[in-house]
């Protein structure tokens, strides 16, 4: 099972560095992609995870980072 989702307040390749970190503890992290305008990053997850807890670990390391990163509501897909 994998997971895909955006997250907000990404947008830059520090932001989506740390995005990785955050959720390596979660689940082998197989891409984190960033869009610059759109100030976001496309996240790839190759092991499962569950929402609440990709948020509580992005919420985490926000406070560290001066942003507030969080999963885009309705962007979340398991397969």
């Amino acid at each position: 099972m994998s997971s895909t989702f955006v997250v907000e307040e990404a947008g830059c390749e520090s932001c989506a560095a740390l995005v990785r970190e955050a959720l390596e503890p979660l689940g082998a992290v197989e891409s984190v992609e960033v869009d610059e305008v759109a100030d976001v990053a496309f996240v790839h997850l190759a092991s499962p995870a569950s929402e609440p807890d990709v948020n509580k670990a992005l919420a985490d390391v926000s406070a560290s980072a001066g942003h507030a990163y969080r999963v885009r509501p309705g962007s979340w897909r398991a397969a």
